[in-house]
């Protein structure tokens, strides 16, 4: 299992709050002090207050799965299109003696 952020799934907790942590902004006050998280071992803290991150799990095998469940129907689509084209001209070359089928050279 992992754990996920958005559209993202981690391996582990630690690598998924990295994440997320990283990602903040730092922040300047009024007094001109910045405020940005920052890690003291596995620990990410907030101007000296630990920050509790909690995030839902997921599981890579099922979104490669659910990935390979929405593509192949988006893929036997395109072929589908691709190959009624490819017919079509044939058909359109062979009935057109102006595009140069269908005529007796």
């Amino acid at each position: 299992m992992g754990y996920r952020i958005g559209y993202q799934c981690f391996a582990s907790q630690e690598d998924a709050a990295d994440w997320l942590m990283s990602q903040q902004p730092p922040t300047i006050t009024a007094e001109g002090k910045v405020i940005r998280p920052y890690k003291v071992g596995q620990t990410w803290q907030v101007e000296g207050q630990p920050v509790n991150l909690y995030f839902p799990q997921c599981d890579i095998a099922e979104q490669i799965k659910l990935g390979i469940f929405t593509t192949f129907p988006l893929l036997f689509l395109f072929f589908m299109v691709w190959g009624f084209r490819i017919v079509y001209k044939l058909v359109y070359s062979a009935t057109n003696p102006a595009e140069g089928g269908g005529g007796d050279d």
